[in-house]
């Protein structure tokens, strides 16, 4: 028992305080609270703000500082239970051992990479699922990705075989047709020498080039003059081009053609002022194998008369046309590709004019 005065240890039975003389109450209630019940302090819960971040409470260990602490407010309310100085500071050490709610976890890197993952996915479309199958992600995660983008190849894949079939079902016309309406890559009026692919060659035997605004292939008697465009290198391709003979016997088209050292192997598609085709193979300068010929009523003949030649390259498949109409077609592997020209040639001194050269690259 104490007093409650100056908290001098009063001994049983006394009836003042020996320290300052304060009468002791003679009240025998053994218990510390129930004179002041109702001024022991309530701790109200504060709930952490929107962002705020709650303190970090160390877990006690013997003889830590918070150990000692709890050690020295434990003792101080046991052994000052009634006094309202003491009372009054308990609020303030109380906190010190509060439950705080716990903290938020941050994201696991597992659930940050799988996250990333996700956005290249949404983001990148199929560029994101080809970085995720190349990336260190685990061997579960690797292999589905991969059968993703395997499977998006071989829609792919599937869709140019069908493409391919496609063009491979339609007849020689509808072929001609499907390819001259799309854009050529190569459209060159032959009308002016200063944009033109065409080269311009002058010699005793032969000449290439302009005369005003019309490109001319001329050429003597039993010689064939090749004029070409050495920048159109092409292998599967639609080729055509206006021609008109104003003087002697053939011109045509020059196709995947080759230099050799002193000779020429191309392909010739011709037609004559009789209405006659041929496509023939030529190799050092011979005629190596004639692969068509005939006679076609598509031809307009005479001198001074326009044909639209056409040659589509597919493979080791030609298709021959005239003024847009299917003459004939002819297969061959002796060349795989080459530059693309025009020709004159003839059994007497030709001359022959070309205008818009177009070139479409399959």
């Amino acid at each position: 028992m104490q007093c409650s005065s100056c908290g001098a240890t009063l001994q049983p039975g006394m009836t003042k305080c020996p320290s300052c003389g304060t009468p002791v109450s003679t009240d025998t209630s053994d218990s510390p609270y129930e004179e002041h019940a109702g001024a022991v302090p309530y701790i109200p819960y504060t709930p952490l703000q929107e962002n705020e971040a709650a303190p970090a409470i160390p877990t006690a260990q013997e003889n830590s500082p918070i150990s000692t602490q709890l050690a020295g407010v434990q003792s101080q309310q046991a052994a000052t239970p009634t006094g309202s100085s003491s009372l009054a500071q308990a609020p303030a050490a109380q906190p010190a051992v509060a439950q705080q709610p716990p903290q938020r976890q941050g994201l696991s890197p597992m659930a940050i990479t799988l996250s990333v993952i996700l956005a290249l996915l949404i983001i990148g479309g199929a560029g994101g699922l080809i970085y995720y199958a190349t990336g260190p992600y685990p061997a579960e995660q690797h292999a589905q990705a991969t059968a993703v983008v395997q499977d998006v190849l071989a829609q792919q894949q599937q869709a140019n075989a069908q493409a391919t079939a496609n063009v491979a079902n339609l007849t020689p016309q509808e072929l001609y047709t499907r390819i001259t309406s799309e854009k050529p890559a190569i459209n060159d009026p032959l009308d002016s020498v200063n944009h033109s692919l065409f080269v311009s060659i002058n010699n005793t035997t032969s000449r290439c080039g302009f005369t005003g605004s019309a490109y001319h292939a001329s050429a003597s008697a039993g010689f064939i003059t090749p004029c070409l465009a050495p920048a159109v290198s092409v292998s599967n391709f639609a080729f055509q081009a206006q021609m008109t003979i104003i003087k002697g016997n053939a011109g045509g088209l020059i196709f995947r053609l080759n230099f050799g050292a002193s000779s020429l192997d191309t392909y010739l598609f011709l037609i004559d002022s009789l209405g006659g085709y041929r496509l023939v193979a030529l190799q050092n300068n011979t005629t190596v194998m004639q692969l068509a010929n005939g006679i076609s009523s598509a031809v307009n003949v005479g001198l001074n008369q326009s044909n639209l030649l056409t040659v589509i390259a597919r493979g080791n498949k030609f298709y021959l046309y005239v003024n847009k109409q299917y003459i004939t077609s002819a297969g061959d592997n002796t060349f795989s590709s080459g530059v693309v020209g025009v020709f004159a040639s003839g059994a007497s001194a030709t001359d022959v004019v070309f205008s818009n050269a177009q070139v479409w690259r399959l």
